[in-house]
């Protein structure tokens, strides 16, 4: 048990790195400005902090003064709100919904330093930059004020699955547990791969994908004639690759094809046509199957499936969610301009999603 949540947490640790990865491929030159909304924030907290700061006859908080003149933190506030109110306000909402209702645990930072590392790699990889200049690049003064940046984006991942997940039904689970799941399944396969590299031009690669279509038909026609699985992988065993894949579930990290494939065979059977995954093509044997599980021991998983194809199925998904999760806390603004903006913002970011 303990094992199949370590995986999952890998997998959705994946999910997150995968979709990050995605982001900075479409948005490489809005990185070097990536710090600059925490720097306000942290700024903003600074200035507003319950320690003891003076105030003027007018009762407003001097933040800088110069020979004749005063910057107050009336001032600050309102050049701010003009130009980066709306995002310094995002922020802040969030943290106050969702820092409490997500407390820091060790999974959590252990998670977010893995992804900080594998930021510092792929700026390396792009830019042929250190960790160092990373940092000091997007605004962040130190490895530490990074990891505070990304917690707010894991608290919001997980308050948006959990908001969706809440929202699938019954029926749907349902409908999903009578279509797809069925017990752990044991195979072994034969793969013919191409022997296909970069330097070949497209149609020496389509030449070499027709061979390999071709051995792995033959492999069927040997297997037609009465021999065992085992000899014809002897006989071929220089031309193909075998693996024994013990018992996987329906979910299993594994092409579409095969898990289709090893789904509808009967148990002592074997592939009468090729099975193409992003590998070759595979000849699959299916060895024994295990007993259908419960809808309750798979019902977590269940929705962790639901909730990944909602996701991918509607682009605008998770930013609505995000606004939604607001609104259930009674989000009020008290000043007009920001109300202004902020709606502003709500209509722009939900075209670009």
């Amino acid at each position: 048990m303990e094992k199949k949540k370590n995986n999952k947490s890998l997998q959705k640790s994946n999910s997150f790195w995968n979709k990050t990865l995605a982001w900075i491929n479409e948005n490489q030159r809005l990185l070097i400005g990536f710090g600059i909304g925490l720097l306000l924030g942290l700024f903003i907290m600074i200035v507003t902090e319950d320690e003891e700061i003076a105030t003027l006859k007018d009762g407003t908080q001097p933040v800088v003064t110069l020979k004749d003149h005063t910057i107050t933190a009336d001032d600050l506030y309102s050049d701010m709100k003009n130009y980066y109110g709306v995002n310094i306000l995002v922020n802040t909402i969030d943290k106050l919904i969702l820092d409490e209702k997500y407390p820091e645990t060790d999974e959590m930072l252990k998670e977010l330093e893995t992804t900080a590392e594998r930021w510092y790699q792929t700026y390396e990889t792009y830019y042929q930059t250190s960790k160092e200049d990373f940092l000091a690049n997007n605004g962040f003064k130190s490895h530490k004020d990074f990891i505070e940046y990304l917690k707010l984006d894991y608290r919001r991942n997980e308050a948006v699955e959990d908001y969706i997940k809440k929202e699938i039904t019954d029926k749907e689970i349902q409908e999903y547990y009578d279509k797809e799941v069925y017990g752990d399944v044991n195979t072994k396969h034969m793969l013919v791969k191409p022997d296909t590299n970069d330097k070949m031009t497209d149609e020496e690669k389509e030449t070499k994908k027709k061979e390999a279509l071709n051995l792995a038909k033959e492999i069927i026609a040997k297997l037609n004639t009465g021999k065992s699985f085992d000899e014809v992988k002897e006989e071929y065993k220089d031309k193909i690759t075998y693996e024994e894949l013990s018992f996987q579930s329906y979910n299993a990290n594994l092409d579409k094809a095969y898990l289709n494939e090893m789904k509808n065979l009967e148990v002592n059977t074997y592939s009468k046509t090729p099975v193409e995954s992003s590998y070759g093509y595979h000849i699959v044997y299916k060895i024994a199957q295990k007993e259908k599980p419960s809808l309750e021991d798979v019902k977590s998983d269940i929705l962790d499936t639901l909730y990944e194809q909602k996701i991918q199925k509607n682009s605008k998904l998770y930013t609505e969610t995000l606004f939604k999760i607001r609104e259930k806390n009674e989000l009020k603004f008290e000043d007009s301009v920001l109300k202004e903006k902020y709606e502003t913002y709500k209509t722009n970011a939900l075209k670009k999603a």
